[in-house]
Parts: structure tokens; C-alpha cells; sequence
């Protein structure tokens, strides 16, 4: 890591205001985080050291990374320029190790990371010594949450990774050797096990409880069971579950998932589903029902790395911010928008992006017409309809100072991140469910993913009582990677969920990953018919129209081409390891387990391109 994020991180020189956050908790007042080390003799001021770890340090990788990353990577986006300080790398697979951004992300993570390790191995113990211990506990549970959500992304992205216990240990020696992959899982598993035990069952709105960290757990156990699956880990996490072979650990691996899981969805009141899909995204329902861990901005600021800058990053039109900063130019990628066109639901639809033809009364609310006319200029039916444009995020986007209740300002939306939605669980339960098998029958584990869809089809619902294009009987892998795609959007989590499937079926990854996978289904008459959703089309251009006769949006793309023949997709591959090797590229487009190692910090730590080493559980 940079030596001057690392000083900075140590010293503790993170100036901060009495700022209102979106909620109560974040009232922080605090003008150095690590010289309060001798103050902590209160619970609530132990309090205030874990409400910081939920928004600042998490900046540098939440403002696009987050997007470019877990969603451009995967073909949710299509990157309409060749900027590198955008999403076209990310898109293409033409980033490199000093891409712009990408040393932010792996910076901001470890941030994380080093602040809750103060906590763990500082705060949390000098709290002890002046009140309840399991007062403190709790807040340990919190830092530790927050320490194993950073590590998951970094190993989603990078695989093999530093694993930093104590910080000031590096303050001026650059010497980390990267953890194998399993070995990070394994200790954020360990992270979120005690977390679970010792988080409340129910907090402060924005807080994360007990069902918080069984839910990540959750999201941790399907993936060290892909893992095993693949037949990838090694003999010490074999012995450590007590697993015959690879296959037998995979299903023990699901089992605990779905235990998890499932003590979530049945055992509490606190989390539910949302009635309406678009709720969500709405800054009026920060912290709703449905959220069981979200980063939280400070509402009102605009001090860099306090608040949402998405709302700015993500939206294409001025207009709509009346005023406020607006400056994307990227959009939703053709076959992604055309999956959710087709299976969907409207009001996902609606939710993730600026649909043509559809209106919407809670933004847009200052313009003359009191709402945005997708595909109309300005938003206004007035306007004329919209030509040859690309269709624009909704998701992130929650509109000017006028439709916010006056929360919105100038980068700062003050919309609070969902990272982990209870939807998600619903899902990590039936992949849980499925385990090693490729299909689903079990109607008790369906009726969750029924649940998600239904949610989705909410306004055919109201229209028409008796549609059903919902209820499930038997589902396979490509449906559920397909709903985890649609119901995640724009929410960093795709470009991971695919890792996860290419820890046990690369074919399948690279296959979609580089426009070449062929899904037959089985047609009304029986015969076997191709399903062309899940045709990749990754680097193409597409336009719409808005039809004035049907008032909705007619695309130009039945056959997409490239919109800039000097930027092409690079093909992407992945070389099976040989026995002792690892994962380590300075390219893009060799592995699909690692991006490249941010150039600086390769540069900085000579260990960082050494052989992965194992870590010591009995320490």
C-alpha cells in the first residue's frame, strides 16, 4: 500500500466534523481516530470509532469502483467512450495495472481493513476495561463485519491478497506476501462467525446486527463451496471440516450456508422484503426493511469522502439534478438491458434504469410536467421524443434537492449504498439449496426465489391478478445466475457472483465473457430452441427511439456492431493452475480470478508478486 495512505491511516489524521448523517448514529465528532485511543472509557465512545467505519473509508473504492468492477467487468455496462479514467477498461478488459482507479479500490478496502483493526486490537480491548464487556464485544462484532465485507471484495478481485492484522507493523516496511485465496475466506468466515455471536439482534437503523453478518457469512460460505467445488482447496480446509474430498466439502460448505441463510429469512421481524422493487432506491428509504448492511454518507456535505458523489457519477442528465453535477457517459449494456426487458419485471425494470416510455412522478418533480418522461428530451413529453441514445441507470440516481426532500445536494446525493440486501439472501439460500447439482425442485427452497420474482412483477401483478410468469417448479444455474444479475444491477456484486461460478465451470464464464455461449431450451412444442439472453454482445453499440405510436422504445440492435473498431474486447482466457502455481498477472485478459495488482503497490512491496502463503488458523 501507498506509504502515504498507510501514515495517514496510522496517525490517525482524519479530520472530522459534528456532522447529521442519514442516520442518527453517524453523529460524529471526532478530530483524530487514532489519537482517541486514551478516551475510550464509554461505550458510546467506542460507538464513535465504528459509525466512522461505515462511510470514509469505503470511498475511494464506492465513488465508480464499485460499478467499474462489479459491474462493467461482467457487461452491465457499456462504456460509450474510450476515457481510461472510466468504465471502458473496465468493459473492454484493457485495464492495467495503473488503470486509474484500481489503486484506489485496493486502497480504500484496506483502509477499512487497518480502521477496524484498531478497533479490533485497540479500542475494543481499553473499552473493556471500563464497562460492560459485552458492550464492547459488540463493537469488536462490528469492526469485524466491516473487516471481512473488505476482504470479500478484495478477494473477489484480486484473489490472493495481503492479510493485514496489525497495521503498525507496516508503517514503514513494505514486506506482505499475499494470503492464498482460501485462507482469506476462511478468516473472514472466522471474522463474521464472531461477529454473529456477539452483534445485537436489533440496533440503531444503519447498524449492522447479528442477521448482518449471517447474511455475509452466508455470501462467504457459497463461495468457499464453489471453491471447493472446483477442487481448489487444499488439504488444511479439508481436515479444518472435517470433508472426505472436494465434493463432500462443497456440501458441507452449503449446508452451513443454508443455515445461515435461513436463520435470516425465518428467525427474526426486523428484515423484510420490500413491497415495491423501486422503494429501495429512493433516498426518503435509507435504511429500509430490506437492508441489512448499506454505507452510510453524511446528508448535507460536502467534504471529499463524507458522502454519495454516485448520484453525480451515474447520471446523464443535468437536467434532471436541476442544477447539481451530472457528468456519466456510460450506460446499461445491450443484452443486459435486453434480459431485463424480457424477464425482468417492470418494476425492476423501472428501478435500474431510465426505461423510454416510462414516467416517473418522484423524480424530476421542479420540471414544468412534475415528473421524467424517460426518452423524451429534458424528460419532457414537451421535448419530443429522443433519438439515438443509449439507455441511462436510474439505480443510484435519486434526483435533485426537489424530489430528496432537500437531502440532495451537489456530489452528494446522500443516498445510503445497499451492500447487502435480504433479497440477496433469498437467493444465496436456493443456491445454497441447489449445492453441487445444476437444478432445483424443492419447492420449500423455490418459493424464496418466487418470492424475489414476484416482488419484481409487482405492476403486471396489479394489472393482471392472475399472472403467473412467476411461480417456479424447477430451476436451473442459468436461471438463478440470470435473477442474480437483474436483481443486483448496478450494485457491485455480478462481476463476483460470476468468479464464483468459475471456481467450478470456467467454461461457462469465459464462454459468456467472450460472446460465445450457446443455452438451447426446450421450446413450446418440445423441441430445443436457442436462448439468445444470454448472448454476451459485450463491446456493442446499441440505439433506441421511442416509438411514437406505441410510446416505447424501438431498438436499432437486432445486430449490434462495434461502436469503435480501434477499441476492441479483448478476448478473455484462463490457464487451468498447475499444482504449487498461483494467480498473478500484470494483464487483464489471462486469469478470471485476479485483476492485475495495482502498478504502485507492486512497486512498493516486492513480496506482493511472490507465491501466495497459507495462513496460520492456530495462532
Amino acid at each position: 500500500m501507498k506509504k502515504n495512505i498507510i501514515l495517514s491511516v496510522v496517525c490517525g489524521m482524519v479530520a472530522m466534523a459534528s456532522l447529521t448523517s442519514c442516520s442518527d448514529f453517524l453523529q460524529v465528532n471526532a478530530t483524530n481516530q487514532k489519537e482517541m485511543d486514551h478516551s475510550f472509557t464509554t461505550y458510546d465512545e467506542l460507538r464513535l470509532a465504528t459509525a466512522y467505519l461505515y462511510m470514509k473509508p469505503w470511498f475511494g473504492f464506492h465513488s465508480t469502483r464499485l460499478f467499474a468492477m462489479g459491474d462493467a467487468r461482467g457487461n452491465n455496462i457499456y462504456g460509450d467512450n474510450n476515457n481510461e479514467q472510466g468504465y471502458a477498461p473496465y468493459c473492454l478488459f484493457t485495464d492495467k495495472p495503473n488503470t486509474p482507479g484500481l489503486a484506489d479500490a485496493w486502497n480504500s478496502l484496506y483502509i477499512v481493513i487497518t480502521q477496524a483493526d484498531y478497533v479490533i486490537n485497540d479500542y475494543a480491548p481499553q473499552g473493556r476495561l471500563h464497562f460492560d464487556e459485552k458492550l464492547a464485544n459488540s463493537c469488536e462484532g462490528e469492526a469485524r463485519f466491516m473487516r471481512a465485507a473488505a476482504y470479500y471484495y478484495l478477494a473477489s478481485y484480486w484473489h490472493d491478497v495481503p492479510l493485514m492484522e496489525n497495521p503498525l507493523e507496516h508503517t514503514n516496511a513494505f514486506n506482505l506476501a499475499p494470503t492464498r485465496f482460501e485462507d482469506i475466506i476462511r478468516y473472514g468466515i472466522r471474522d463474521l462467525k464472531y461477529a454473529a455471536e456477539y452483534l445485537p439482534l436489533t440496533d440503531t437503523d444503519g447498524r449492522v446486527t447479528r442477521y448482518s453478518a449471517l447474511g455475509l457469512l452466508a455470501r462467504y460460505y457459497v463461495t468457499l463451496a464453489a471453491y471447493a467445488r472446483g477442487g481448489h482447496c487444499t488439504q488444511a480446509t479439508l481436515e479444518f471440516y472435517e470433508a472426505s474430498d472436494s465434493n463432500d466439502l462443497a456440501e458441507i460448505l452449503y449446508k452451513l450456508a443454508k443455515e445461515a441463510a435461513g436463520e435470516v429469512i425465518t428467525s427474526q421481524n426486523k428484515y423484510g422484503l420490500m413491497e415495491d422493487y423501486e422503494e429501495i432506491f429512493r433516498v426518503q428509504n435509507n435504511n429500509c426493511k430490506e437492508v441489512l448492511f448499506a454505507l452510510q454518507p453524511l446528508q448535507g456535505v460536502d467534504s471529499y469522502g463524507m458522502g454519495n458523489s454516485n448520484g453525480s457519477g451515474l447520471c446523464s442528465y443535468p437536467e434532471l439534478l436541476n442544477g447539481l453535477s451530472a457528468y456519466n457517459s456510460s450506460y446499461i449494456s445491450y443484452d443486459c438491458l435486453r434480459m431485463l426487458i424480457n424477464s425482468g419485471g417492470r418494476s425492476r425494470l423501472r428501478a435500474n434504469v431510465l426505461c423510454p416510455g416510462e414516467f416517473y412522478d418522484y423524480i424530476g418533480t421542479h420540471t414544468a410536467e412534475g415528473g421524467w418522461s424517460a426518452g423524451y428530451k429534458g424528460g419532457q413529453k414537451s421535448g419530443g421524443v429522443e433519438t439515438n441514445k443509449k439507455v441511462a441507470f436510474k439505480k443510484q440516481v435519486v434526483g435533485s434537492a426537489e424530489d430528496t426532500n432537500n437531502i440532495a445536494i451537489s456530489g452528494n446525493s446522500g443516498f445510503c449504498t445497499p451492500m447487502l440486501r435480504l433479497s440477496e439472501v433469498y437467493l444465496l439460500y436456493v443456491e445454497a439449496c441447489m449445492g453441487t447439482k445444476e437444478e432445483l425442485t424443492d419447492r420449500s427452497a423455490l418459493k424464496y426465489y418466487d418470492d424475489v420474482r414476484k416482488r419484481a412483477y409487482k405492476l403486471e401483478l396489479e394489472n393482471d391478478p392472475d399472472f403467473r410468469y412467476y411461480d417456479t417448479y424447477f430451476l436451473t444455474r442459468n436461471d438463478l445466475m440470470k435473477e442474480y444479475r437483474m436483481e443486483f444491477f448496478m450494485e457491485g456484486l455480478w462481476w463476483p457472483t460470476l468468479v464464483r461460478r468459475s471456481f467450478y465451470d470456467m467454461k461457462w464464464v469465459t464462454e459468456f465473457i467472450n460472446n460465445e455461449l450457446v443455452i438451447m431450451t426446450e421450446g413450446d412444442e418440445g423441441e430445443l430452441v436457442r436462448n439468445d439472453e444470454w448472448d454476451s454482445n459485450r463491446w456493442y453499440a446499441y440505439y433506441y427511439t421511442v416509438n411514437k405510436t406505441t410510446l416505447k422504445a424501438d431498438f436499432s440492435s437486432d445486430s449490434p456492431r462495434q461502436s469503435d473498431a480501434a477499441k476492441l474486447a479483448i478476448k478473455a482466457t484462463h490457464t487451468p493452475l498447475a499444482e504449487g502455481d498461483y494467480v498473478h498477472s500484470n494483464t487483464s485478459d489471462d486469469n478470471v480470478w485476479a485483476f492485475s495488482y495495482p502498478e504502485v503497490e507492486s512497486t512498493r512491496d516486492p513480496l506482493l508478486n511472490t507465491a501466495p502463503i497459507a495462513y496460520d488458523f492456530n495462532k
